[in-house]
C-alpha cells in the first residue's frame, strides 16, 4: 500500500514539474524566407494575432518556453493560411512547432518557409490581434486540396454545358465554304452528233492569225495545192490537153517548113 502511494506522489511531482518547467509566452519569434529571392526575415507574432509575410496569414495559438533549469525548447501551436490563387485564403499547416527542429514545421510551399525561433514576453500590437470570431473563422479555412477541387469543379461547371447544341460558333458564318452548283449534268442517254455539253458558244472561238510576206503566202498555198488529193478524171484531162497542145505545135512547124521551101 505504502508502495502505490510512494508511486502515485511521485507520479504527481514528476507531472506538476513537467507543467511547470513550460511556461506561457504572449509572442512568437519567427524566422520567414522567401525561396525566391532568398530574403530572411525576422517576425514577432502575438498569441492571438496574425501577421503577414508574402501571401502567408501566419496565426500563432499559443506559445510556450521551458524554463532556464530544463534544457532550451520552445512549442508554439501555429496555422499558416495561404492565397497564391488570388482566391479566398486556405490552410497549408496547422500543428506545433519546436525551436529546436525546424524539421518539424512542415509547411511545404514552393516559394515561402517559416519556423519558429523563440516564445518570449512582450508588449504586443493591439492592430494584429485577432478577434474570437476572426479566429473561429481560421478554423474553418479550407484546405489547399479541397480548393483544387473546387477550381477544377468551377472550370467544369464553366465549360460544360447540360445543352452543347445551343452553343453558337460565331465565327462560323465566315468560314462557311461557297459550293458552285454545277447545272450541267449529263444526260442519261447520248444519240445523234456528239453534242457540246459545256455549253461553249463556238462563235467566239479565237481565230489565228499567221503573219507572213506574200511571197510566203504563195509558196505555203502552193504547197496546199499540192497537197490535196487529184481525182483520175482530171489526170487524164490534163494528158489530152498535153497531147493537143503538142499536135498544135507540131502542125505550126510543118506549116512553117512548107512555107520556106516554096
Amino acid at each position: 500500500m505504502k508502495t502505490k502511494l510512494l508511486l502515485l506522489s511521485s507520479a504527481l511531482l514528476l507531472s506538476h514539474q513537467a507543467i511547470a518547467a513550460e511556461v506561457d509566452m504572449n509572442m512568437a519569434q519567427m524566422q520567414a524566407m522567401d525561396k525566391i529571392t532568398g530574403r530572411v526575415s525576422i517576425i514577432e507574432v502575438p498569441v492571438g494575432g496574425a501577421v503577414s509575410f508574402g501571401t502567408f496569414s501566419i496565426v500563432v495559438r499559443s506559445c510556450k518556453a521551458r524554463t532556464e533549469e530544463e534544457v532550451p525548447e520552445n512549442f508554439a501551436f501555429v496555422d499558416v493560411a495561404d492565397k497564391s490563387f488570388d482566391k479566398e485564403e486556405y490552410n497549408i499547416f496547422k500543428g506545433w512547432m519546436l525551436s529546436s527542429s525546424p524539421a518539424v514545421n512542415a509547411v511545404e510551399h514552393p516559394i515561402y518557409d517559416v519556423w519558429l525561433l523563440k516564445c518570449f514576453n512582450a508588449e504586443p500590437k493591439k492592430e494584429l490581434l485577432l478577434s474570437e470570431q476572426q479566429l473561429s473563422a481560421r478554423d474553418n479555412l479550407p484546405r489547399l486540396n479541397e480548393v483544387v477541387e473546387q477550381t477544377k469543379t468551377l472550370k467544369q461547371n464553366t465549360f460544360v454545358t447540360d445543352e452543347p447544341q445551343n452553343i453558337v460558333i460565331k465565327d462560323a458564318m465566315y468560314k462557311e465554304e461557297i459550293k458552285p452548283e454545277v447545272q450541267n449534268a449529263l444526260p442519261e442517254k447520248i444519240e445523234g452528233a456528239p453534242q457540246n455539253l459545256l455549253n461553249i458558244d463556238e462563235s467566239y472561238e479565237a481565230e489565228e492569225v499567221v503573219n507572213m510576206s506574200a511571197e510566203d503566202f504563195e509558196k505555203a498555198l502552193e504547197q496546199e495545192v499540192q497537197k490535196l488529193p487529184v481525182q483520175e478524171t482530171d489526170i487524164k484531162t490534163l494528158e489530152t490537153q498535153v497531147e493537143n497542145a503538142v499536135d498544135e505545135e507540131l502542125d505550126t512547124a510543118i506549116d512553117k517548113e512548107l512555107q520556106n521551101a516554096e
